[in-house]
């Protein structure tokens, strides 16, 4: 991160903490524990410490699917990610441009972002309205649903990494058929190392961003977060 960014997101901590004033500090000081982090991050307190709050996995999040955290997480929490699991693809450039050590560098089918649950009380076919696979088709690569007596979609727990492709392309999505259960979601050992090595097949240079490309880059991703995008 060059000089002139590092400041700037200095002073907008600075500000945020200052404005959050000193009333329920002592319950902000330790944070939560429970806030999703991108894929690969390894056990939440050594998260908090070799997290840079540098907004790299942040910025490379095409899909929108981390946000900076704020003083209303705890102020231990301040400046470092959190994930909308529903938006989260998989994609593992986050991971790629952590610099840190905070995000492990691992292949995408160790990761378990969580377990799909399927609602039968929301589901097409379990409510007989059609017969629809939509879900086992988009898990092909997992196989973690498959079909039941040929009819019924069941998840495999053990295969299911929540990688959301089947919520993306079920039907019923917004009605709550598919829902993410991240109660227990593997987090990784950090590494002995402090920088770890990139992905084999991650290996490309990531262009740097100037200071300007990358401050409109943040406000409009603020603004997508906050609704204020039209």
């Amino acid at each position: 991160m060059d000089c002139d960014r590092r400041k700037f997101l200095q002073v907008v901590a600075g500000t945020v903490v200052v404005g959050g004033g000193l009333s329920g500090m002592a319950g902000l000081a330790s944070g939560k524990d429970d806030l999703l982090r991108p894929p690969g991050a390894i056990t939440e307190p050594d998260f908090l410490a070799r997290c840079q709050r540098c907004m790299r996995c942040i910025d490379a999040c095409e899909p929108a699917a981390l946000q900076v955290a704020h003083i209303t997480d705890g102020i231990a929490n301040v400046g470092t990610p959190i994930l909308d699991i529903y938006k989260c693809i998989q994609c593992m450039d986050c991971m790629r441009v952590c610099p840190s050590g905070a995000l492990a560098k691992v292949a995408e089918k160790e990761l378990r972002m969580g377990v799909v649950v399927i609602h039968k009380d929301a589901c097409l076919t379990y409510l007989n309205k059609r017969r629809c696979k939509v879900c086992v088709d988009a898990c092909r690569d997992y196989k973690a649903i498959k079909l039941e007596k040929r009819r019924w979609p069941v998840v495999d727990a053990a295969k299911c990494t929540g990688c959301g492709a089947c919520l993306r392309r079920c039907p019923e999505t917004a009605n709550g058929a598919l829902t993410v259960d991240t109660s227990k979601i593997k987090r990784f050992d950090p590494p002995k190392e402090k920088v770890l090595e990139k992905l084999e097949s991650r290996t490309e240079v990531i262009p740097q961003k100037t200071f300007s490309e990358w401050f409109s880059k943040r406000m409009e991703k603020l603004g997508q977060a906050y609704g204020l995008n039209k």
